[in-house]
């Protein structure tokens, strides 16, 4: 049985004090053995060639875990080999297709399945092109196109693979994961997914919401950003959410420097929540169309004589 080597790393706020989500991360790293797995059999065309382990090794800042990847007796060939190992020199590894390493390996456009998708920002495919040079190109609904290898246009379209991805990235939706990186050696990046990208990385395809609708809520701010696009961490005391807030004159405020904020502050909002039938499941995504008002956090009284 033959064994490859990587590295999987979740930084950010959330890790830094060398706390996490013990169920959150090991859901994406399961969902990362699932993907390994099925890429190599729409790859191979073969099931049950490759087993994921993890290694235990965390790192104090982050999440730092070692990826074995066991490859069955009499499979690890030239047609198998990973570009991190002198196996198969010159063939194409399971590991560029991916995208996780590609400095080894050329395919078509320098893009594996994670490059692919972070440049399909969602948008639909709609018809793929069989080239003479053995690649695929991709043409979008809105014109664009884009060539890769012909194992990375089924990838791009396989629930088996998309499904895992978006799970594998989760934690990039939530608050405190700022990026998810792939290492050969350890703090040598190879390649990394940021938490800005993450909606990329969702099995959805692009298109309007299957059903949509607009209400006025009261949230309490758990995390801001000021940077347009970011999402806002907000709760209504039963459930927390994530929204961009799309209201121009709020910004237009912020960047007067009309608005000043605390973490605890309250703000009454005209909220629109779309809703998306996936092959994952009912996706659901918020967003801050109207800032009514904000109301600061109350203020803890002094005790006289103090």
């Amino acid at each position: 049985m033959g064994e490859d080597h990587f590295r999987v790393v979740y930084d950010g706020p959330a890790v830094e004090d060398g706390e996490m989500d013990v169920a959150q991360f090991a859901s994406s790293l399961l969902a990362l053995g699932k993907l390994i797995e099925n890429a190599d059999a729409i790859r191979s065309g073969e099931a049950g060639r490759v087993r994921v382990r993890v290694q235990s090794d965390v790192r104090r800042g982050s999440f730092d875990v070692g990826i074995v990847v066991h490859w069955l007796d009499g499979v690890k060939d030239a047609a198998v080999a990973w570009a991190m190992t002198p196996h198969g020199a010159g063939t194409i590894s399971l590991l560029g297709l991916l995208g996780i390493n590609l400095k080894d390996v050329t395919i078509a456009g320098g893009r594996g399945l994670i490059q692919t998708v972070r440049w399909l920002r969602g948008r639909r495919i709609v018809n793929r092109i069989s080239l003479s040079d053995g690649n695929t190109t991709l043409l979008l609904d809105d014109g664009d196109k884009i060539d890769v290898h012909p194992t990375v246009a089924r990838m791009v379209e396989d629930a088996n693979v998309r499904q895992p991805l978006e799970k594998f990235t989760e934690p990039l939706r939530e608050d405190g994961v700022d990026e998810i990186r792939f290492e050969e050696k350890p703090g040598v990046p190879e390649e990394r997914i940021a938490s800005g990208e993450a909606e990329s990385f969702t099995a959805t395809s692009a298109g309007d919401p299957n059903s949509s609708s607009t209400f006025r809520a009261t949230y309490q701010i758990k995390r801001l950003f000021f940077d347009r696009g970011r999402k806002w961490r907000l709760s209504n005391g039963a459930q927390t959410i994530q929204a961009e807030i799309v209201d121009e004159g709020f910004w237009a405020r912020i960047d007067a420097s009309e608005e000043s904020f605390s973490k605890e502050d309250y703000l009454v909002c005209r909220v629109r929540m779309d809703q998306w039938f996936t092959v994952t499941g009912l996706r659901t995504e918020y967003v801050i169309e109207k800032i009514e008002q904000h109301i600061p956090a109350p203020k803890q009284d002094l005790i006289p004589g103090l």
